[in-house]
């Protein structure tokens, strides 16, 4: 085997037992496309100082190492430094090949250009420097000249008769949005003509609690006006998984091939990763900006607020549960007086949106020692647990009506332990006649597990009781034979729905009110927080499959109700909307949720309108987001 080979081989290795690190010979440098490939550039240890080297791949993901060195060149063929050069990126035209990168001198970044009509040998003329990197649309002419889009903060368009000097146009094209996904530094990855007008695919840089990360999303503009903005995307269509956190990511840069658009990504110590882009309905999209997926709040909100004659709701009332019986809707809703005990109040209403009837007394208190008896001197002023400032009792509750038997879960607290979920129930008739004899409570999931958000399914499926709960950041699902537990029996959490990376919901769910059932699956409102705004609760909504809920059918891509309002964040905590209670009367989806953990409000919507917009506009939005490690080979 000659030098080259040997050189070739040892690379292979060092690429296969992920030992890539620049010190051991290897740096990349970036990614383009070269005749229907996919290239990547690199740098061996054989060229560390002025050459590098290229691999191809026809699948995006399969790469074949070159085996010739290349080398950038000046007129009096004097050698670019590579190792002072990264972000390597290719555009074509009808005579050439212009490679763009980043080139480091003097502690600053400037752009270079380099050009090749064979792509074997480049030349530059370094006369030409820039801070214009981005991404080039030779395609397309916009005032009979090629368009760039560029920027690290602001994405602008830039004009140029020759791919050299640039005019960057004086508005912005693309800006960061204060409280979406993309509310950091935006940087254009890639730009695609697709019939619909140029779709850009750009980065944006934010920065969460202890460290940095980015996002991806997209644009889409014009052909005939290229700075005229048609659409945005509302959610990230990815953001990096949480096993890089702590990871060193360079972001190498973004290439179509075989219709797919892939984003490349370095991680130091492990490899290159490839990640799918390209896999969602652009009309869709636009068309779900056009007709989105909201709820109405009512005219009226919030409908119960504290009672300052009442010493137990004087503080706060919030999280209803509701059901529908009897010719009425019923609201459980959780109240706290200033001893910040959480117990659980009645209201009626028959129309879904005013109050007829608040009852005076509360119908269910603290009863047992896991959740801090009323009489209890035991109740901790501990808040390390604490939600909506609970510093013990029953907390947030759902209803289920099942035959002629209600029962409620809710959240147990001591006051000092894990919050747990607690289950009990009441005959249908002594509910509704007020004879409040609730059956003695029971908890229902494991000890030294913070355990939240449980609802049960109205109907057994497959001879199975379902049960939801949520244990961080995860919707949990258990099929059981019985709702009758022993204390000693716990639920084991046997599915689970997650957040989606780069989503709204990307932090943590939760089950909001128990899923009803329609024509087209169970419908299940839930709350959720996303990575890029973890202060704020949204709500969401999905359609389950009737004979296996653990099965998603649809997902809204956008939250269905958000914290907007002065009552959802002029309260104990601002910015939060949080549903346990969902009833379908009269056609209308009524959706009870506390607002900003002081407050019981509504919302509603039409039950088929609901349901068909949720259809078309739910549907996921990538059909691949997860990571592949991209393979070498001779």
């Amino acid at each position: 085997m000659d030098n080259q080979k040997k050189t070739q081989k040892n690379l292979l290795t060092k690429l296969k037992s992920k030992i890539i690190k620049e010190s051991n010979g290897f740096r990349p440098l970036g990614v383009g496309e070269y005749n229907g490939k996919v290239i990547l550039f690199y740098q061996s240890k054989n060229n560390y100082e002025d050459g590098f080297n290229t691999a191809t791949s026809t699948d995006g993901f399969n790469f074949q190492l070159q085996k010739k060195d290349v080398s950038i060149r000046n007129a009096k063929q004097k050698k670019e430094i590579i190792r002072r050069c990264q972000d390597f990126h290719i555009v074509k035209t009808k005579k050439n090949y212009f490679l763009i990168y980043s080139f480091l001198k003097d502690n600053t970044s400037k752009v270079h250009y380099a050009y090749s009509s064979d792509f074997s040998n480049f030349f530059y003329d370094c006369s030409f420097e820039s801070h214009h990197k981005g991404a080039v649309i030779p395609e397309i002419l916009y005032k009979k000249q090629h368009i760039i889009y560029t920027g690290k903060h602001s994405i602008y368009l830039a004009l140029s008769k020759d791919l050299y000097d640039w005019d960057i146009q004086p508005l912005a094209a693309l800006a960061p949005r204060h409280t979406g996904f993309d509310k950091g530094g935006l940087e254009p990855a890639y730009a695609d003509v697709v019939s619909q007008g140029v779709l850009l695919f750009y980065y944006s840089k934010v920065h969460e609690e202890n460290h940095s990360t980015f996002r991806i999303g997209a644009a889409l503009f014009d052909k005939k006006d290229p700075e005229k903005l048609i659409w945005r995307s509302d959610e990230a269509l990815w953001e990096p998984p949480q096993e890089w956190e702590n990871a060193k990511v360079q972001r190498l840069g973004v290439a179509k091939i075989n219709g797919e658009i892939i984003a490349y990504f370095h991680i130091e110590g492990e490899g290159i990763y490839g990640v799918v882009l390209s896999y969602f309905d652009l009309d869709e999209e636009i068309l779900k900006q056009k007709t989105p997926l909201k709820l109405k709040k009512g005219d009226h909100n919030p409908i119960l607020v504290p009672n300052n004659e009442n010493h137990w709701e004087a503080f706060n009332t919030f999280n209803p549960a509701a059901f529908y019986d009897n010719g009425k809707i019923h609201l459980i809703y959780r109240a706290q007086g200033f001893n910040y005990v959480s117990v659980l109040g009645y209201a009626t209403t028959q129309d879904g949106f005013t109050i007829n009837e608040r009852l005076n007394d509360p119908i269910y208190t603290p009863s047992a020692d896991f959740e801090g008896r009323m009489d209890s001197t035991d109740v901790q002023s501990s808040l390390f647990y604490g939600s909506g400032g609970g510093f013990g009792g029953c907390e947030d509750p759902r209803i289920t009506k099942i035959g002629e038997r209600i029962y409620m879960t809710y959240v147990a607290y001591d006051g000092y332990s894990p919050p747990r979920i607690a289950l009990t129930s009441i005959a249908a008739n002594d509910f509704l006649n007020r004879r409040w004899l609730w059956e003695k409570p029971v908890l229902i999931t494991p000890p030294g597990v913070v355990d939240k958000s449980a609802v049960i399914f109205p109907e057994k499926i497959r001879g199975k009781y379902v049960i939801m709960h949520r244990v961080y950041p995860d919707i949990l699902i258990d099929f059981v034979d019985n709702l009758h537990f022993d204390g000693s029996t716990w639920l084991k959490g046997e599915s689970k729905i997650g957040p989606r990376v780069g989503m709204w919901d990307s932090r943590k769910i939760g089950a909001g009110a128990p899923p009803l059932r329609t024509k087209d699956g169970w419908l299940l409102i839930y709350q959720s927080v996303g990575n890029q705004d973890s202060s704020r609760y949204k709500i969401g909504a999905m359609l389950l499959d009737l004979d296996d809920p653990t099965k998603v059918l649809y997902r809204c891509n956008a939250p269905i109700l958000e914290p907007t309002e002065t009552y959802e964040n002029d309260g104990f905590k601002a910015g939060v909307v949080y549903p346990c209670g969902a009833v379908i009367f009269d056609k209308l989806l009524f959706v009870y949720y506390g607002g900003a953990d002081s407050y019981v409000c509504v919302a509603h919507e039409n039950l088929d309108e609901f349901l068909s917009k949720l259809k078309t506009t739910g549907k996921p939005k990538l059909e691949n987001m997860s990571p592949k490690k991209i393979n070498h080979k001779l």
